[in-house]
């Protein structure tokens, strides 16, 4: 009667960020800013897809989604599916398993919780060129956004990814200093600046749609809200992240 309290068992937790809301997001859950260790705690043996709405790296971090397929280590290009709960009985949304292009590429076709298309992701296969390697969303009223290598795209839309992205984040720092594959608490796999290709008007702002390093980190920005399903950044920026033989941090 007088002794301790006895500590309730704590399940893993569910989805907290409403995914129609996400402004940063990282389904590597080993450090992401405002993640606490209880929180990584209770996700253990999960796929956890880390997001805040915030416009910054520093507040409101929870769960978004869980991923019922691993991303990291060896290379993959299957399937998988985003839901609300761990258990994976609540869906978001989905890749189904790719067609084959005649040119060699890969074409997802992604679908929403009950089924519905919500659009297409295309794995471009890498040509002679360097860095030209690309992922390309297509959304049903026809818009194209490009996934280019951060070095192959317009110099205008690097300096603007610099100065989006908070300089006491660990991708701001690895961009800085140019290492491929981050140092320690750097970033892993392949950098990403997804773009419009439509607009010519060579502005940064307005055709420079998020930023990415594979499935380890992800920033929308402003332009992103009125013309991309945050469904299809999700799959896309995750699919590609699959795609890296990216080696787990511990």
């Amino acid at each position: 009667m007088f002794g301790r309290k006895k500590k309730l068992d704590q399940g893993p937790i569910t989805a907290t960020v409403d995914w129609r809301d996400i402004r940063i997001f990282s389904a590597d859950w080993w450090n992401p800013v405002g993640v606490t260790p209880a929180m990584r705690d209770r996700c253990v043996g999960l796929t956890p897809v880390w997001a805040t709405a915030s416009v910054t790296a520093l507040k409101g971090w929870g769960v978004t989604a869980f991923l019922d397929q691993d991303w990291e280590k060896d290379e993959k290009s299957g399937a998988f599916g985003l839901f609300t709960d761990p258990e994976h009985l609540r869906p978001i949304c989905r890749l189904l398993e790719p067609e084959t292009g005649d040119d060699g590429s890969l074409i997802y076709t992604a679908v929403d919780g009950q089924g519905a298309t919500i659009g297409t992701i295309t794995k471009v296969p890498p040509s002679y060129r360097r860095f030209k390697h690309t992922w390309r969303i297509r959304t049903p009223a026809g818009q194209v956004i490009n996934g280019r290598h951060w070095m192959a795209t317009k110099q205008a839309h690097h300096q603007s990814a610099r100065e989006l992205l908070n300089p006491l984040n660990y991708l701001g720092m690895a961009l800085d200093d140019g290492s491929a594959g981050g140092g320690d608490g750097g970033p892993r796999g392949r950098r990403l600046l997804w773009v419009d290709p439509a607009d010519d008007s060579k502005r940064a702002h307005r055709t420079h749609m998020m930023e990415s390093c594979s499935a380890d980190w992800c920033r929308i920005t402003n332009l992103t809200p009125e013309q991309l399903d945050r469904r299809l950044a999700l799959l896309a920026v995750i699919a590609e992240g699959r795609s890296v033989n990216v080696k787990p941090r511990f």
